[in-house]
């Protein structure tokens, strides 16, 4: 023992014969030190003795009387289990012995179970067991699993990030081993997402949430469970059981998005069902461009309209414009309709380049707008006004657009057909039937 060290314990036995008329007394009056006089005193002595060596981070001579104060008086103080795993944590980083570490690692679980005994808040204590035990003694994984297991089953979406992140580090552990399967697994991710989801949504600013989050999906990640065939065969009974429930569809629509399993219709049926729940844009808008993919056209013109009486925001709203204008074109086959869609894009957003491309593309397609064959290729003078437009307002489209103009043209009429109508080059022109459009006579090169 350092001089330094024998003059504080002198001070400190000192001090407690000079305050045995007060500070002692209220010991000697409070059962938590002990169920007579002769041990609150025994109790009060070691108090002092181990608190004033841990202040001065003389962790050796803190050891035996703090083991006396666990021993004699364990309701005394909570800083005494506090403490108390650091001395122990401290003493099992200096052996080298095997058999006194497991000693000293027993010693730590029991002090862990005496706290929730005299202190409670079990499921925070068992969330620490948890962690010191799989990172002193690794081995141990199955049995630190179930106390982080229990540990989350209390505490839910209050427990303390760095337990949800060892937890998820022992379900690796227990998947390597063979202990649960990949549908444990995707169920346990699943769980702990959700309420470390929660945290960080009440607490942006909580880094430490972000952090333990980043890492296990990491995790999750590199453990290749996740493949769509197991989600799908994990959740579709669930969901048809159960489709009104929001929680499993946000899981569902989470975890195959994450692992790219947007084609198979759960993740629609699901993202419907959340829809109904708590309608939004972005969601609208999801949805509408899975059911064009599937096939269901007028389903998907549904949700686009939802999605743009949702959307506020006048770019995002001009895209929406727009791709229902293509589903009206390509899926619904309704030419006027789609134009008329177009422009309102364009009245959204001026510049769109596209929105003019499509329209020209709307007029190319048309072979029914005339009584005659010259009357029909008109619509070609009305299609490459267009795609001039469409790449004035946007040059980046110029190759594209200079391409379609140099297709299109191929097909106006010829001077012949132009003189035997009694019209010339350079003459206006308007574009019969719906198109109803005002262009320039021009003739096939």
């Amino acid at each position: 023992m350092r001089f330094k060290s024998y003059i504080s314990l002198f001070a400190g036995v000192l001090l407690i014969t000079a305050s045995t008329s007060v500070i002692a007394q209220s010991y000697l009056e409070n059962p938590k030190y002990g169920p007579d006089e002769e041990t609150r005193k025994e109790c009060a002595k070691n108090l002092s003795l181990y608190q004033t060596f841990y202040k001065q981070n003389n962790f050796k001579d803190a050891y035996k009387p703090w083991q006396n104060v666990i021993k004699i008086c364990p309701a005394a103080s909570l800083n005494s289990y506090i403490r108390g795993a650091r001395l122990l944590k401290k003493r099992y980083e200096e052996v080298a012995d095997p058999a006194q570490k497991k000693v000293l690692v027993d010693s730590l679980m029991m002090l862990y179970d005496l706290r929730i005994t005299h202190f409670d808040k079990k499921g925070v204590v068992l969330g620490m067991k948890a962690e010191d035990l799989f990172t002193l003694a690794p081995e141990r994984y199955e049995e630190a699993f179930t106390i982080a297991k229990e540990a989350i089953s209390i505490e839910k979406a209050a427990t303390s990030p760095s337990t949800f992140y060892t937890y998820f580090s022992l379900t690796k552990t227990m998947y390597d081993n063979q202990k649960l399967t990949a549908d444990q697994v995707i169920e346990l991710y699943s769980q702990v997402s959700d309420y470390i989801d929660a945290q960080i949504i009440a607490n942006p600013s909580d880094d430490k949430a972000k952090q333990a989050k980043d890492g296990i999906d990491a995790i999750f990640a590199s453990m290749g469970v996740a493949n769509c065939d197991n989600i799908i065969a994990l959740f579709e009974p669930r969901f048809k059981a159960t489709p009104e429930d929001m929680n499993l569809c946000k899981k569902i629509r989470s975890l195959m998005s994450a692992n790219r399993c947007t084609s198979h219709p759960l993740y629609l049926n699901a993202s419907v069902q959340i829809f109904k729940g708590g309608p939004n844009a972005d969601l609208a808008l999801d949805i509408a461009r899975l059911q064009y993919e599937a096939k269901n056209a007028k389903e998907a013109e549904k949700y686009y309209n939802e999605a743009i009486n949702l959307e506020s925001a006048v770019e995002k709203r001009a895209n929406i414009y727009y791709e229902l204008a293509l589903l009206t074109f390509t899926e619904l086959k309704n030419l006027s309709k789609a134009r008329k869609i177009a422009l309102k894009a364009i009245e959204e957003n001026p510049n769109m380049g596209k929105a003019y491309k499509l329209i020209g593309d709307v007029y190319a397609s048309e072979r029914n707008c005339g009584s005659n064959d010259f009357e029909k290729k008109t619509v070609y003078w009305a299609a490459v006004d267009k795609y001039i437009k469409a790449k004035q307002v946007d040059p980046d489209l110029a190759d594209a657009m200079d391409n379609l103009i140099n297709t299109y043209s191929q097909y106006y009429p010829s001077k012949e057909d132009i003189f035997f109508y009694d019209l010339k080059v350079g003459d206006s022109y308007t574009v019969g039937c719906w198109i109803n459009e005002r262009t320039t006579v021009r003739d096939r090169k």
